[in-house]
């Protein structure tokens, strides 16, 4: 199984990207101020089982752990992340000889690739949408909340971060503390600028309106977990609603994921049986 970790420019920024795993390009978006790092510390699911079955693509997002970025918030609004997904999943695919690619990611990165398929659907295999965030009239309020933490990033810097690094802080064994915990000591070594225009990308961005979602005929997996106010379970009942082929909606708790790379693992296959049909 090969493994391959590089830096690739992309229009007008250079990402790092990571490529393990062999068959259909499975694109993976990380959440916001997240990275590669601090999702595989937080271990919610074994990546090996989901390579062993797809070319698992990630990468860390424009102003987001070693890639590059900008200071300028608009750059960081959903419609321009999903470009950079779309860019890398191109270059994957056609590298492999694939005419799709599966897209996915969790809260900031299950957005991008929901506005990913919505730009380009002919060139999206599947969604694997995990935690999707915040939107339309739940989306106000975390708008302002982003805003505030911008605001806290721009008068402390990474000050917060780093003594998370030195304190011995107990985790408790369950998805949401977990990763929580870990996305905030990877932003000891974030360059505040950029984590300050990313939240206010994050603050003037939505998921797509329900009418263009009521076209967008993808096969659609959708992961959620129970009483996460950024994260609320009412987001993923409306987009399982909305999309015309949601295959399944799994809602869990944050201590017990153990639904979810099953439902992975099967949707996967599912894409790679059409794919070669």
């Amino acid at each position: 199984m090969r493994s391959i970790s590089y830096l690739q420019r992309f229009g007008d920024v250079e990402l790092a990207v990571r490529r393990l795993g062999s068959g259909m390009p499975f694109i993976w978006g990380h959440s916001l101020m997240g990275s590669m790092r601090a999702e595989s510390a937080a271990a919610l699911w074994d990546w090996r089982e989901i390579e062993a079955r797809a070319e698992v693509v990630r990468y860390d997002a424009r102003g987001h752990g070693n890639s590059d970025g900008s200071y300028d918030p608009e750059d960081y609004r959903w419609p321009h992340m999903a470009s950079d997904m779309l860019a890398i999943a191109q270059s994957v695919a056609e590298e492999g000889g694939w005419q799709r690619s599966v897209l996915g990611g969790i809260s900031m990165g299950a957005a991008t690739a929901l506005e990913a398929a919505v730009q380009q659907p002919e060139s999206v295999a599947g969604l694997v949408l995990i935690l999707p965030p915040t939107a339309w009239d739940t989306r106000p309020r975390q708008a302002t909340i982003y805003r505030r933490l911008s605001w806290v990033s721009g008068i402390l810097g990474a000050a917060p971060y780093r003594l998370l690094n030195f304190l011995p802080i107990p985790v408790r064994e369950d998805g949401r503390s977990r990763l929580g915990l870990h996305t905030a000591r990877g932003l000891a070594m974030a360059n505040p600028l950029q984590v300050q225009a990313a939240l206010r990308g994050a603050a003037l961005s939505d998921m797509p309106d329900l009418k263009t979602l009521e076209k967008l005929k993808v096969p659609t997996l959708i992961l959620a977990w129970e009483d996460d106010m950024s994260h609320p379970v009412s987001t993923a009942e409306i987009l399982a609603e909305t999309l015309p082929d949601v295959r399944e909606l799994v809602v869990c708790k944050p201590d017990d994921l153990s639904d979810w790379l099953p439902a992975m693992l099967n949707f996967l296959a599912e894409l790679e049986v059409a794919e070669n049909v």
